[in-house]
């Protein structure tokens, strides 16, 4: 590995910073000199903490990501504010290459992920890359786990990530700019302004990110033998044609015609390019095996919400396009390149969905939904020399569901939601889910909770029509889910503190995995079972001691994903075996001091071991991946100038240069470095 010092991965960029900080400096002044009186008050923050009973998530699993968490990552991508503040394991391919998710113990196609309305979810697919969600997109970020997602939509068999944005009615002008650079040429630019009045609100947002990719790593399953010792020597390489580019830009429109009426439009586009990082044991030539992915995005949504005097009804009609071309090719010197794989997809889904609310009392209320969906991909490979493949398919869903929730007294609450869908004109069976909630003190904050439920997930497209491999006879994955929990939310002396403990088993039939198939190519087969189960710790704590203010936040999971299919042969040794790539055990901390205008965060990773075949084999070193920690600081100082703020931060990755893996063969960077810049005004 490379002993350059710290500043080596920043020389190329010092003039550049400095001239970023003389702009916004400049801008700033200006600002500043344009500042009128407002009716404004500066006033110190006022935290207002209560347990009262939320009868509609009686017996739910629900978390929330906080404001800090938030800030510290918001020129991140949504992959590294999951790993690092949730139970979820993200399986990441390389930095700045897909990221995947399992929640519980599942599938990344289990997990459900849902911006203002909109499931981000692949139908070709199925899952969600969450490398390609920029954090500074979203304004909250909250999972409901396992059976609650089920309010929703069905499917999350492991649950559901909500994003969601929301306007400051108060705001009259607002901005911020963050700009940054970082190790291996990275670039970081974000804009925000917002204007409007007690009617109307705007809100734009766009985002720049680019970075050169080429760390260096010690590659261990490449040697060479000293012919003298006959020690192994690694060799020292760069992630070669790893480069990617990155910038979208949100708009978003906010209409309060009236006191109950809310009307808003939201536009989202997105571009991602990037070539994709090689294999470790890979040792053709650098122009060699070249994969590159390029990714456009179009999602537009609106929404009407209308507040009536008993009941709230929302609207919301929207779609997600995505375009997707991949090339897999090989530079010759003298000759055209060749392209091995040439494909290009289209994937998009269009929806309407109606929801209404109706209270009859303070503590009964009645919630319907209904939902239209259409889902369609195109794809398309033409490889250079060979035969053309494609598909063109499409799927309708509608869905229609009614929770009924209930307060029997000031302590105890349930309720029940009942779900039904139709697949292209079939109906599934009924999903049904019901929990309850008790509060057995006068106080309030010690809570007891569980919820069972019943959910489907649907075969993805390519699952079902992907040339080659494709298997239109899969069934439909079906999971029973059981949830206990309690917890504590309150003050103990000057210290706010929560504390929830939950465990969790399902059973899920026709689990969906993909196999080598005899012919050469993967097919998706139906697992007889799956048993999945575990326990999730969330931990808080949040005061000051005499001018220090901190806060502290944690997370452990436990998680077993067993396979209970039956033996395909008699050498099939994976049956009671953990499902590759799901760590049995994963926590993670966070830790924000901030005193006068300094804050220091640090935060701390762990994952256990991981298995990279069904049969949990440990012989050789191709087949799991080590237990590794992750430390990243970060280092702050903020500067008032009238009535803006400057944020100066320095983020330092990877702390001790842990060398680590997520995925096999797919090579991670070791201690790396970011300075930002934040401009609020």
């Amino acid at each position: 590995m490379s002993n350059n010092p710290p500043i080596f991965y920043l020389r190329k960029l010092n003039h550049q910073l400095f001239f970023k900080v003389l702009i916004v400096v400049l801008m700033n002044t200006e600002v500043a000199k344009s500042q009128h009186i407002t009716d404004t008050l500066r006033i110190k923050t006022i935290e207002v903490f209560t347990n009262k009973i939320v009868k509609e998530d009686a017996g739910k699993t629900i978390s929330k990501i906080d404001s800090i968490s938030m800030i510290k990552a918001l020129t991140s991508s949504l992959s590294e504010l999951i790993a690092q503040n949730t139970t979820i394991f993200i399986k990441d391919y390389g930095r700045g290459a897909m990221a995947t998710a399992s929640f519980r113990g599942t599938a990344p196609s289990h997990t459900q992920v849902i911006w203002n309305g909109i499931n981000l979810n692949s139908p070709m697919l199925g899952m969600v890359d969450f490398s390609t969600i920029p954090v500074y997109f979203t304004d909250n970020v909250s999972l409901l786990h396992g059976s609650g997602s089920l309010s929703e939509s069905s499917g999350a068999l492991g649950g559901t990530i909500k994003l969601e944005n929301s306007a400051n009615w108060q705001n009259k002008f607002s901005g911020r700019l963050v700009t940054g650079i970082g190790s291996y040429g990275t670039q970081d630019e974000f804009f925000q302004v917002n204007g409007g009045n007690r009617i109307f609100q705007s809100q734009s947002r766009a985002f720049y990110n680019y970075s050169d990719n080429d760390f260096p790593f010690v590659n261990k399953l490449i040697a060479n033998i000293d012919p003298q010792t006959g020690a192994y020597l690694y060799p020292t390489q760069r992630n070669e044609n790893s480069q990617y580019k990155n910038y979208g830009f949100l708009q978003e429109f906010y209409f309060h015609p009236s006191e109950r009426s809310f009307l808003t439009l939201r536009y989202w586009y997105q571009s991602n390019d990037r070539s994709l990082p090689r294999l470790l044991t890979n040792e053709t030539a650098v122009n060699a095996n070249i994969n590159r992915q390029s990714d456009k995005a179009h999602r537009p949504v609106l929404e009407w919400k209308f507040y009536g005097t008993k009941g709230t009804l929302n609207v919301t009609l929207g779609s997600n396009i995505e375009l997707t071309t991949y090339q897999l090719k090989t530079i010759v010197s003298g000759a055209a390149d060749q392209i091995v794989t040439n494909s290009h997809s289209r994937s998009a889904t269009y929806f309407i969905k109606a929801g209404y609310n109706y209270q009859f009392s303070d503590n009964l209320s009645l919630i319907t939904n209904a939902n239209i969906t259409t889902n369609s991909v195109y794809s398309n490979n033409s490889p250079q020399n060979g035969i053309s493949q494609e598909y063109d398919r499409q799927r309708k869903e509608h869905s229609a569901s009614v929770q009924l929730s209930k307060s029997f007294n000031n302590q105890l609450s349930a309720n029940l939601l009942v779900r039904e869908d139709l697949i292209n004109g079939r109906a599934t069976p009924i999903i049904p889910s019901a929990g309850i909630e008790y509060h057995p003190f006068a106080d309030k904050g010690y809570f007891l909770k569980g919820n069972l439920a019943r959910n489907y997930h649907q075969p993805t497209l390519n699952d079902l029509y992907y040339i080659p491999g494709g298997n239109p006879l899969l069934k439909a994955e079906e999971g029973l889910i059981a949830d206990l929990g309690n917890g504590y939310s309150g003050k103990i002396g000057k210290v706010n503190f929560h504390a929830d403990l939950n465990g969790y088993c399902s059973g899920i039939n026709n689990w969906i995995i993909w196999l080598p198939a005899p012919q050469g190519y993967w097919e998706p087969y139906n697992m007889k079972r799956v048993n999945t189960g575990g326990i999730e710790l969330n931990i808080g704590v949040n005061g000051k001691l005499y001018r220090v203010s901190y806060h502290l936040n944690g997370n452990y999971t436990y998680s077993r994903s067993i396979n209970r299919d039956d033996p395909r042969n008699w050498a099939d040794e994976s049956i009671g075996k953990q499902l590759p790539y799901i760590p049995r055990h994963s926590a993670n901390i966070l830790w924000n001091l901030s005193f006068a205008d300094f804050h220091f965060t640090w935060s701390w990773t762990y994952y256990s071991e991981r298995f990279a075949t069904t049969s949990n084999d440990k012989t050789s070193t191709l087949n799991v991946l080590s237990p590794y920690f992750m430390n990243n600081i970060y280092l702050g100082k903020e500067i008032l100038l009238n009535k803006s703020k400057f944020d100066l931060e320095l983020k330092i990755l990877n702390l001790f240069s842990e060398e680590y893996q997520t995925v096999l063969q797919y090579p991670m960077p070791q201690r790396n470095f970011s300075l930002l810049i934040r401009y609020n005004f």
